[in-house]
């Protein structure tokens, strides 16, 4: 395919030649790509070797050779594939789920997490309250995960934020694995769970 482009440019250079001998005007350089190409082109012919050009690339692993624009779209997707397998892997936290419970009797809010990571990890927990009363702060705290469980984490309350507590609509926790990227973070949220009377 590059040599025919290279052929018509030599042809469409060769018929201008004459017409522009005639009207005494100057024809611009020849690109050094061209002349490259040209060249190598030459040196093929010679050694009696048929087909297109080839112009190998290779992505970083050194694994993706493109011949045509189809392998480089394909090189792109597998680079894009690699670096969110990479992101994931450096998250460690696959999944977790949480739950949150007042106890007015004892002025305490106990938190579960029930979580899922590819490896132990040392996590930072930070857990708050949204209602009509305002936002209530429960607390952060730092844990080691191993690879499945449930962390859980008991808040103790004064009355008065249990007031609050009890008036809260939503809770928000974020878990993140220590030394990993913000991306990293898991925000989960949800309703508290209502006290039993």
């Amino acid at each position: 395919m590059r040599k025919l482009a290279l052929l018509l440019a030599l042809l469409l250079l060769s018929a201008l030649l004459p017409a522009t001998a005639a009207q005494g005007l100057s024809l611009p350089a020849i690109p050094a790509d061209l002349a490259a190409a040209t060249s190598e082109e030459g040196d093929e012919d010679e050694a009696g070797e048929e087909g297109e050009l080839e112009v190998e690339t290779e992505d970083e692993d050194g694994d993706c050779t493109i011949e045509d624009e189809e392998d480089a779209q394909l090189c792109a997707e597998i680079a894009a594939e690699e670096r969110e397998t990479e992101e994931a892997e450096e998250c460690l936290i696959e999944d977790a789920t949480a739950k949150l419970v007042p106890h007015p009797g004892s002025d305490t809010v106990d938190l579960a997490i029930h979580y899922e990571s590819l490896a132990p990890a040392a996590v930072r927990v930070e857990a708050q309250l949204r209602g009509s009363k305002g936002r209530l702060r429960l607390g952060a705290d730092r844990a080691h995960l191993r690879r499945a469980g449930v962390y859980r984490k008991s808040f103790v309350l004064s009355d008065k934020e249990m007031d609050r507590a009890l008036g809260a609509r939503q809770f928000e926790v974020e878990l993140q694995a220590v030394n990993t990227p913000r991306y990293c973070r898991l925000d989960l949220n949800g309703a508290p769970r209502r006290p039993k009377h």
